[in-house]
């Protein structure tokens, strides 16, 4: 068995850590005026941080700035171009907001899964896309 110095073990924890940073992390913060469905879930307004989640690109943690609200929501890469100033993208149908997705200014645009009930919503009314802007 090889033994390794404590300073080519340090080189390559440092080598690695170093790499971390250039992983895309998306966080987002946001304001809504009124409240929205994130998923399964109806939030009221208020000011929100989505976050990407470290262990899983395609899980997002968005909180309300009080904590009083969390809720965990699946995500996938997009595929839209980006307008070049990072938006947050809603659904409405009727008078309801559908979380959508987020168009950041990096191109790690993603979009989020659809809840039960905006797939309910898009069978009764064609969704009006409208964006907020990140904060």
């Amino acid at each position: 068995m090889k033994k390794i110095s404590v300073f080519t073990f340090a080189a390559g924890v440092i080598t690695l850590m170093a790499c971390l940073p250039a992983m895309a992390q998306i966080k987002v913060t946001f304001a809504m005026t009124s409240s929205f469905y994130a998923g399964n879930a109806k939030l009221p307004a208020g000011t929100y941080t989505l976050r990407q989640m470290q262990d899983d690109p395609d899980a997002f943690n968005l909180q309300n700035s009080t904590g009083s609200h969390t809720v965990l929501l699946e995500g996938r890469p997009s595929s839209k171009t980006t307008s070049g100033n990072p938006v947050i993208l809603f659904n409405k149908y009727g008078t309801d907001d559908y979380l959508e997705g987020v168009e950041t200014s990096t191109g790690n645009s993603i979009d989020i899964n659809p809840g039960v009930a905006e797939r309910i919503a898009a069978k009764k009314a064609t969704a009006q896309p409208h964006t907020v802007p990140t904060k």
